[in-house]
């Protein structure tokens, strides 16, 4: 019997329907076998497999949300109107 899951990520579930920009990356060592379990955990905990680059794309995004110092930074340093 499968021991039940109890634990959370913090990543959400993706929305799959979401537009992707493509990013060229080459991970090796510990930055790939990482990656990969954290391929492997997301399915466990979701349900549905995600493909590695949908995953790097919500954990950059994840961190970039949650680092309050560049948050603060980003406020005090708006880009200009054209750079968005």
């Amino acid at each position: 019997m499968a021991k039940a899951q109890t634990n959370t990520l913090a990543l959400a579930r993706i929305d799959t329907e979401e537009k992707l920009l493509d990013v060229r990356l080459r991970l090796k060592g510990k930055a790939a076998v990482d990656l990969a379990d954290y391929q492997r955990a997301y399915a466990a905990t979701t349900g549905e497999s995600a493909p590695p680059e949908t995953l790097i794309l919500h954990i950059l995004a994840a961190f970039i949300e949650a680092d309050r110092g560049f948050q603060t930074w980003r406020k005090a340093n708006p880009a200009p109107e054209s750079k968005r």
